[in-house]
């Protein structure tokens, strides 16, 4: 049996001095069960924003409740409920599916619906390529990983001015990194070729800098 961590039991401490209140206590489970039942949590931490719950519950804001009570940090809260906005709109089935608790159709995670939004948001795929997409996510059940290897390219293409800036970039790091092992007292080169070593990597480190 899986050992409970201090989170685990401090939710489970609150669900047993709320029981009183079923709404608070249905957020705490699923915030108890958040990996592998993000879309109901979501559905809730949604109704508990909408309903303003929190403040009978004695919280100012929302982001506050989340973070003390739930123990959920406020990018992955808006993260939760972001996404699950967009699976209202793009695909309210996926929500369908999760309440019917069907084991032989796949919950995607989180992460998958995510990289599905963002390449929807980002509009450079076409029409057919997204519906492939959410297709690969939303009935294939497709990981994120997955997702990032087939479609990253035509989903998030980067321009040439993109390539160019992240090659330099990635060349001003490697010469100033060479720079500074020939710079060491140690370094095993014999000193006329770390002198021209230094030499061009200063002739690197010019032409990109200015």
């Amino acid at each position: 049996m899986a050992q409970l961590t201090q989170t685990d039991r401090n939710l489970e401490d609150k669900m047993l001095a709320f029981a009183g209140d079923q709404e608070r206590v249905d957020a705490l489970a699923k915030a108890r069960q958040f990996k592998r039942s993000w879309i109901e949590l979501a559905e809730t931490l949604t109704a508990v924003r909408d309903r303003e719950s929190y403040k009978r519950w004695g919280y100012e804001d929302f982001e506050t409740y989340c973070r003390k009570e739930l123990h959920i940090k406020g990018a992955t809260v808006h993260k939760l409920v972001g996404t699950y906005a967009f699976l209202q709109t793009a695909a309210p089935k996926v929500i369908e599916r999760t309440r019917r608790d069907d084991p032989r159709q796949p919950v995607p995670s989180l992460k998958a619906v995510d990289f599905v939004a963002r390449a929807t948001e980002r509009g450079a795929a076409d029409e057919s390529t997204l519906s492939e997409i959410r297709r690969a996510a939303f009935d294939e059940g497709a990981e994120a990983p997955m997702l990032t290897r087939r479609y990253k390219e035509v989903a998030f293409p980067i321009s040439e001015a993109e390539k160019t800036d992240r090659l330099r970039t990635q060349i001003l790091s490697t010469a100033r990194r060479l720079a500074n092992l020939i710079a060491e007292p140690d370094q095993p080169l014999p000193r006329r070729i770390a002198e021209q070593v230094e030499e061009a990597m200063g002739a690197v480190l010019q032409a990109l800098e200015n």
